[in-house]
């Protein structure tokens, strides 16, 4: 169970009340697992009752999201979802899973272009990965490689998104290649990403779209580092999105840079800072989160977010209690 409450102020020359706000919400997850000797079936599902400003981010929310109720009417809200659901079965030259799942392609921290399938809900302090009603049959090849191939059909099959993913590790480096059809967007992609470990962990993913119009093809790209000193981690990342709106709506101009700092001050408390700038279209936002376990099972939190654009800017402070049972 997460509970998180908090207050926000939207930026002006002159503050008004209409400027400030209040949100709160209560979330609960609940995770089912049923395992055979080569059969498995889970299950990941959220709830959640949400007053104030917490249930216009409901309605921004991804639309596999059910709420129930109206922001604009002032009561709670209250919204549920299915994260995943699926069924596996294993074979020792084969696997095959069908059901609502994430198919994670992602190299880098934030930005991954060959992470075709992935579904991110924004509204919360950090993205959230949410899943995909996907069929896919992972093939093993060799000691470390394998071929994954996937799909995610729509109530009209041409209109999903359809690849094949081929890795393992080249020379000491683990890369992969991958082609892939998006029938909604109207384009075929081919990409590649590695990540090398060094004294950092070294990654990155580009991808080549090329549409079915006569229109001229585009690249997008992302590549970064992460590294560990004492109690300090750290991670950087840049993102080249050459395909504009079309092609990534989450981050539609082309140059982003990404950061994050975290420090581990005791095995009990944990601070860290992270900041998304979009360079093209001067916006951006800093998030500064601390985590505490006061109690085992029980860990509190607090948070300040600032985001700015060129409209202005807005700010956000909070607390959260999330107990695990």
């Amino acid at each position: 169970m997460l509970e998180q409450a908090y207050g926000t102020y939207d930026g002006s020359s002159s503050p008004a009340a209409s400027d400030f706000g209040y949100g709160s919400s209560t979330a609960l997850h609940l995770n089912l697992d049923a395992k055979g000797e080569r059969a498995r079936a889970s299950a990941s599902l959220e709830a959640a009752v949400l007053d104030g400003e917490a249930t216009a981010n409901a309605q921004a929310a991804p639309s596999d999201e059910l709420v129930v109720g109206s922001a604009t009417s002032g009561e709670p809200l209250i919204a549920g979802r299915v994260r995943t659901l699926y069924v596996k079965l294993d074979e020792d030259w084969i696997s095959a899973l069908a059901g609502r799942q994430v198919i994670n392609y992602e190299r880098g921290a934030l930005w991954s272009p060959t992470d075709l399938y992935t579904k991110w809900d924004l509204t919360g302090l950090s993205p959230e990965r949410l899943g995909v009603d996907a069929l896919r049959l992972v093939v093993p090849i060799g000691a470390t490689g394998r071929l994954d191939i996937a799909g995610a059909p729509t109530t009209e099959p041409a209109q999903g998104i359809y690849s094949a993913r081929l890795s393992g590790m080249l020379l000491g480096v683990d890369s992969s290649l991958m082609a892939a059809r998006e029938g909604a967007a109207g384009r075929v992609d081919f990409g590649a990403d590695f990540k090398l470990d060094l004294e950092a962990g070294i990654y990155g993913n580009l991808i080549y779209s090329m549409p079915d119009s006569n229109s001229r093809g585009s690249f997008r790209a992302a590549a970064g580092a992460d590294w560990s000193l004492g109690d300090f981690i750290a991670a950087a990342e840049y993102y080249y999105n050459g395909g504009g709106a079309a092609a990534d709506p989450l981050f539609p101009d082309e140059h982003n840079l990404y950061a994050d700092l975290t420090w581990k001050a005791s095995q009990l408390l944990s601070l860290s800072g992270s900041t998304i700038c979009d360079i093209s279209g001067e916006a951006g936002k800093a998030t500064i989160l601390s985590s505490w376990s006061a109690a085992q099972n029980a860990v509190v939190g607090g948070y300040c977010v600032e985001a700015w654009s060129r409209s202005g800017w807005a700010t956000q402070l909070g607390a959260t209690l999330e107990l695990l049972f």
